[in-house]
């Protein structure tokens, strides 16, 4: 992969996390220019902190997904490291899942707003300020299409299938991850012909904090597979909804 990728990802701080794996992985695969990884707190980010000691690439930069009003110093502070080159893959990761048992009779508001604001509103409006830089990088490359140009990677999941939904349950996280969706297709209709290729993916239930020892994926075997499906995104995946294997999952 070309050198010049300037890449962002958020909610990297959990060394078994998925933000944490994609890290690792972009930076030996793909030897990013730069590569951004958040956190809502840095100083206890310790492996995170560990990694930009020996890659001169990465920057870890403090992000609460939900501070919005923070968003455009993170977008300023990017602008300037990158030299006004803009980001040419961004990866929304961050997200929460509590309940996940949940019936009907144990929902209540705050908890529901709460999925909604850290799963949809969030990730989405930070695309939002993200979009003049992902603009920038895609006027800038000579590639038709992809990370080499410009992408939206916004981690969703299975579960917000409506159509493979059989189970019933975890209400919160099905239903803010299939707002998510909705919106992610929204955005891959308004920005194609920006040439910013914009998708959902699942990265499978994997052995992380969020999705439990249980799990049938280590988080390496995920981020391997989603890494591979990510640097072969094309124009005609723009507005898919993707397995972390490549498969087209059912909306």
């Amino acid at each position: 992969m070309s050198k010049s990728k300037n890449i962002f990802i958020t909610g990297c701080n959990r060394p078994n996390g998925i933000g944490f794996g994609l890290v690792k992985q972009m930076l030996d695969r793909y030897n990013p220019e730069h590569l951004f990884a958040t956190c809502r707190n840095p100083a206890d980010a310790k492996e995170l902190n560990e990694l930009a000691a020996n890659y001169g690439n990465l920057h870890v930069i403090e992000l609460d997904t939900v501070d919005t009003e923070k968003f455009g110093d993170v977008v300023s502070q990017v602008d300037k490291v990158t030299g006004g080159e803009g980001i040419n893959l961004l990866i929304n990761n961050a997200a929460i899942l509590e309940q996940p048992q949940s019936s009907i009779h144990q929902l209540n508001k705050d908890l529901f707003m709460k999925h909604l604001e850290v799963n949809t509103v969030a990730p989405i409006l930070l695309t939002k300020a993200f979009l003049p830089l992902l603009e920038k990088a895609a006027a800038n490359s000579n590639s038709p299409s992809g990370i080499q140009k410009a992408a939206i990677v916004n981690i969703s999941t299975k579960v917000a299938s409506i159509a493979d939904n059989t189970g019933g349950g975890m209400y919160l996280y099905r239903s803010s991850k299939t707002a998510l969706n909705m919106a992610t297709k929204c955005l891959s209709l308004e920005l194609k012909n920006k040439g910013i290729v914009t998708l959902m993916l699942h990265p499978g239930w994997v052995q992380t904090d969020l999705g439990g020892p249980n799990g049938t994926l280590t988080t390496e075997q995920s981020v391997t597979e989603m890494t591979t499906v990510i640097e072969k995104l094309g124009a005609d995946d723009n507005g898919k909804f993707f397995n972390y294997d490549g498969q087209e999952i059912p909306w």
